[in-house]
């Protein structure tokens, strides 16, 4: 029969033993394939990052880093995959702001988006635009406002029913406390469609998306989502400008889920940051209007956190949860 100090001393060395298996682990990490999950259909934004990054990351950490599709229209799939992965770093997230809105929109989703993930960082974010029909009466914010004001009918389309342009949409309604006709598409392209045609007024979309029709004179730019003008377009007034604390953007984070060691999360961090300032990657941000973050794992979390907690509030203020 064992003795208590005997048992203390075989838990002891138990615990030691895998302490310092976890410690190797990290240290060797890492010595397989990365995978990098994006939970949408390729060719999308997300996509679109994950590729040149992945590459990227692939040099820095000297592994092989892929990207995997798990597609679905709120990126729900591909996190719940992500979420219920092993947490040793070899499965790992990329996705949008729908990460943090998802939750917001549908309450029963199967994961949460601060507790069952590590966020590594926000890698960037873009201010979408807001874009009307060349002949709609308003030029700017101000005059967008008045026109609501005055009990004229001011369609948005929205090219999704709960992405972060809609939501966008529904914070400038009730900062400005005006009423807007939403007008739902299944898609931007059809929204382009009937704005540039004037079957509805204004959206809020990506730059990439919008810009085009801009320069070319089929929609007129009203304005900007971010915190402060765009780099890209100092010209155009902010939405924060006319309502201070307005800030709707899209952006991207890295993760891991939730348990996964430290010491993977910290080499992770640290090649992001590097790949981040790699040429290819600095050119893709430039051309896609993406401003780099790169902030720290707490910072990141945090801010996470602060977007469900902002969202599920404009959610379900406006009754837009989806059961």
């Amino acid at each position: 029969m064992f003795s208590t100090k005997t048992l203390a001393r075989c838990a002891s060395a138990f615990l030691a033993l895998q302490f310092g298996l976890a410690g190797l682990a990290s240290a060797e990490f890492p010595d397989k394939t990365i995978r990098i999950i994006v939970p949408f259909a390729p060719g999308g934004g997300v996509d679109a990052l994950a590729r040149p990054f992945a590459k990227e990351l692939g040099e820095i950490l000297k592994a092989n880093v892929i990207v995997d599709n798990k597609a679905s229209n709120t990126g729900q799939i591909g996190a719940m995959e992500v979420a219920r992965a092993q947490a040793d770093g070899y499965t790992l997230l990329i996705s949008s702001a729908a990460f943090g809105t998802t939750p917001a929109f549908y309450p029963k989703v199967p994961y949460d988006p601060v507790k069952d993930f590590e966020a590594v960082t926000i890698i960037g974010s873009t201010p979408q635009v807001l874009v009307a029909n060349v002949n709609f009466k308003a030029n700017n914010v101000q005059d967008l406002l008045a026109v609501a004001k005055a009990g004229a009918p001011v369609n948005f389309a929205l090219s999704a029913s709960t992405g972060i342009q809609a939501l966008a949409t529904e914070l400038m309604s009730t900062m400005a406390n005006v009423k807007f006709t939403n007008v739902p598409y299944k898609g931007a392209g059809a929204a382009f469609t009937d704005l540039i045609g004037g079957q509805v007024d204004v959206m809020v979309d990506n730059p990439a998306s919008s810009m085009p029709h801009v320069r070319s004179g089929k929609l007129k730019l009203l304005a900007t989502t971010g915190a402060k003008r765009m780099a890209t377009l100092p010209n155009t007034p902010a939405i924060a400008e006319v309502l201070p604390g307005f800030e709707a953007l899209n952006w991207f984070v890295l993760a891991a889920p939730a348990g996964t060691p430290p010491a993977v999360l910290d080499r992770l961090h640290a090649a992001t940051l590097e790949a981040m300032h790699r040429p290819v990657m600095k050119q893709f941000f430039e051309r896609d209007g993406i401003d780099a973050v790169g902030n720290s794992r707490a910072d990141a979390k945090k801010f996470v956190a602060g977007e469900v907690t902002k969202w599920t509030k404009i959610v379900k203020d406006k009754g837009l949860q989806v059961q």
